[in-house]
Protein backbone atom coordinates (compact mmCIF):
# COMPACT_ATOMS: atom_id res chain seq x y z
CA UNK A 1 0.00 0.00 0.00
CA UNK A 2 1.37 3.45 -0.93
CA UNK A 3 0.66 6.52 1.21
CA UNK A 4 0.98 9.83 -0.55
CA UNK A 5 3.33 12.10 1.44
CA UNK A 6 3.35 9.63 4.34
CA UNK A 7 6.27 7.48 5.39
CA UNK A 8 4.27 5.83 8.20
CA UNK A 9 0.63 4.72 8.07
CA UNK A 10 -1.43 7.86 8.94
CA UNK A 11 -3.68 5.73 11.19
CA UNK A 12 -0.73 4.40 13.23
CA UNK A 13 -1.93 5.73 16.63
CA UNK A 14 -5.72 5.39 16.09
CA UNK A 15 -6.03 2.26 18.25
CA UNK A 16 -3.91 3.76 21.04
CA UNK A 17 -5.95 6.98 21.07
CA UNK A 18 -9.23 5.04 21.11
CA UNK A 19 -8.19 3.20 24.30
CA UNK A 20 -8.44 6.49 26.22
CA UNK A 21 -11.07 8.39 24.20
CA UNK A 22 -14.40 9.88 25.18
CA UNK A 23 -16.86 12.14 23.39
CA UNK A 24 -16.67 15.86 24.18
CA UNK A 25 -18.73 18.82 23.02
CA UNK A 26 -16.58 21.29 21.10
CA UNK A 27 -17.43 24.79 19.93
CA UNK A 28 -15.56 25.33 16.67
CA UNK A 29 -14.80 28.83 15.43
CA UNK A 30 -16.56 29.11 12.06
CA UNK A 31 -16.10 32.80 11.36
CA UNK A 32 -14.48 36.04 12.49
CA UNK A 33 -15.62 39.51 11.43
CA UNK A 34 -14.87 43.08 12.46
CA UNK A 35 -17.80 44.99 13.93
CA UNK A 36 -18.41 48.75 13.70
CA UNK A 37 -16.17 49.36 16.75
CA UNK A 38 -13.24 47.50 15.18
CA UNK A 39 -13.57 44.48 17.47
CA UNK A 40 -13.65 40.90 16.26
CA UNK A 41 -16.96 39.06 16.51
CA UNK A 42 -16.65 35.28 16.40
CA UNK A 43 -19.25 32.75 15.27
CA UNK A 44 -19.27 29.14 16.45
CA UNK A 45 -20.83 25.78 15.68
CA UNK A 46 -21.17 22.99 18.20
CA UNK A 47 -19.94 19.51 17.35
CA UNK A 48 -18.82 16.32 19.04
CA UNK A 49 -15.13 15.42 19.12
CA UNK A 50 -13.71 12.12 20.32
CA UNK A 51 -10.39 12.17 22.10
CA UNK A 52 -8.43 11.91 25.32
CA UNK A 53 -8.32 14.83 27.78
CA UNK A 54 -5.42 14.82 30.24
CA UNK A 55 -5.12 17.27 33.15
CA UNK A 56 -1.82 19.11 33.46
CA UNK A 57 -2.70 20.43 36.90
CA UNK A 58 -3.46 23.79 38.42
CA UNK A 59 -1.08 26.67 39.07
CA UNK A 60 -1.27 30.04 40.79
CA UNK A 61 -1.03 33.12 38.59
CA UNK A 62 -0.18 36.29 40.53
CA UNK A 63 -0.62 39.79 39.14
CA UNK A 64 -1.46 43.33 40.21
CA UNK A 65 -5.10 42.69 39.28
CA UNK A 66 -5.29 39.74 41.67
CA UNK A 67 -4.42 36.08 42.05
CA UNK A 68 -6.09 33.47 39.87
CA UNK A 69 -5.83 29.73 39.42
CA UNK A 70 -4.78 28.56 35.97
CA UNK A 71 -5.91 25.10 34.92
CA UNK A 72 -4.36 23.44 31.86
CA UNK A 73 -5.15 20.28 29.90
CA UNK A 74 -3.70 18.35 26.97
CA UNK A 75 -6.07 16.84 24.43
CA UNK A 76 -5.21 14.05 21.99
CA UNK A 77 -7.37 13.03 19.05
CA UNK A 78 -7.20 11.48 15.61
CA UNK A 79 -5.75 13.81 13.01
CA UNK A 80 -8.99 13.64 11.03
CA UNK A 81 -10.37 16.09 13.64
CA UNK A 82 -9.09 19.52 12.66
CA UNK A 83 -9.16 21.04 16.15
CA UNK A 84 -7.56 24.47 16.02
CA UNK A 85 -6.56 27.46 18.14
CA UNK A 86 -9.61 29.29 19.51
CA UNK A 87 -11.90 26.24 19.60
CA UNK A 88 -13.45 25.51 23.01
CA UNK A 89 -14.11 22.09 24.56
CA UNK A 90 -16.77 21.74 27.26
CA UNK A 91 -15.89 19.35 30.07
CA UNK A 92 -17.92 18.94 33.29
CA UNK A 93 -19.21 22.51 33.14
CA UNK A 94 -15.73 23.89 32.43
CA UNK A 95 -14.75 25.59 29.19
CA UNK A 96 -11.29 24.80 27.85
CA UNK A 97 -9.88 26.96 25.05
CA UNK A 98 -7.30 25.62 22.62
CA UNK A 99 -4.09 27.62 23.05
CA UNK A 100 -1.78 25.62 20.77
CA UNK A 101 -1.78 22.50 18.61
CA UNK A 102 0.74 19.96 17.40
CA UNK A 103 -0.42 18.30 14.23
CA UNK A 104 1.44 15.02 14.05
CA UNK A 105 -0.50 14.01 10.96
CA UNK A 106 2.29 11.65 9.97
CA UNK A 107 1.24 9.27 12.73
CA UNK A 108 -2.48 10.06 12.70
CA UNK A 109 -2.43 11.99 15.99
CA UNK A 110 -3.19 15.61 16.81
CA UNK A 111 -2.51 17.09 20.22
CA UNK A 112 -3.66 20.40 21.65
CA UNK A 113 -2.90 22.38 24.78
CA UNK A 114 -5.95 23.87 26.45
CA UNK A 115 -6.48 26.43 29.21
CA UNK A 116 -9.64 26.82 31.28
CA UNK A 117 -11.43 30.10 30.58
CA UNK A 118 -14.16 32.11 32.25
CA UNK A 119 -17.06 32.02 29.82
CA UNK A 120 -18.08 35.59 30.72
CA UNK A 121 -14.87 36.86 29.09
CA UNK A 122 -15.95 35.33 25.75
CA UNK A 123 -19.29 37.04 25.14
CA UNK A 124 -19.83 35.70 21.62
CA UNK A 125 -19.43 32.11 22.79
CA UNK A 126 -21.45 32.73 25.97
CA UNK A 127 -24.34 34.12 23.89
CA UNK A 128 -24.18 31.14 21.51
CA UNK A 129 -24.28 28.64 24.40
CA UNK A 130 -27.23 30.51 25.98
CA UNK A 131 -29.00 30.31 22.62
CA UNK A 132 -28.34 26.54 22.34
CA UNK A 133 -29.65 25.99 25.88
CA UNK A 134 -32.81 28.02 25.16
CA UNK A 135 -31.87 30.75 27.65
CA UNK A 136 -31.58 33.46 24.99
CA UNK A 137 -33.44 34.16 21.78
CA UNK A 138 -31.97 35.58 18.59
Amino acid sequence: MIYQNHVIDPTYFYDAIEEFSFNFKIYVVTGKQLDADGKYVYSYSDQIIRGSLQSQGKSLEQSKEGNTDEVRYNFYCKSLYRIDIGDVIEYKGKYLRVESIRDYDEYGCRSAELRMIQLTAYRDLAAYIKYLNGDELV
